[in-house]
């Protein structure tokens, strides 16, 4: 995996390439890196809750059919 960063207008974006939708904004690089650390974050998190959401409708089904 590739972080890219590249001027935009006034600021800088930065994007992890092969991924759509993963990147963030910021007035100088070093902020855009800090954003997109959250991006990732937030994404993680989201991810996260979805496996648990998950492995709760799992554990609901397994003990339906005991």
């Amino acid at each position: 995996m590739k972080v890219v960063i590249k001027k935009d207008g006034d600021g800088f974006l930065a994007e992890v390439e092969w991924h759509d939708n993963v990147y963030a904004y910021g007035a100088t690089e070093s902020e855009a890196k800090s954003e997109l650390l959250k991006v990732i974050e937030m994404m993680m998190d989201f991810h996260l809750e979805q496996v648990e959401n998950d492995r709760k409708i799992k554990n609901h089904l397994l003990n339906e059919t005991i």
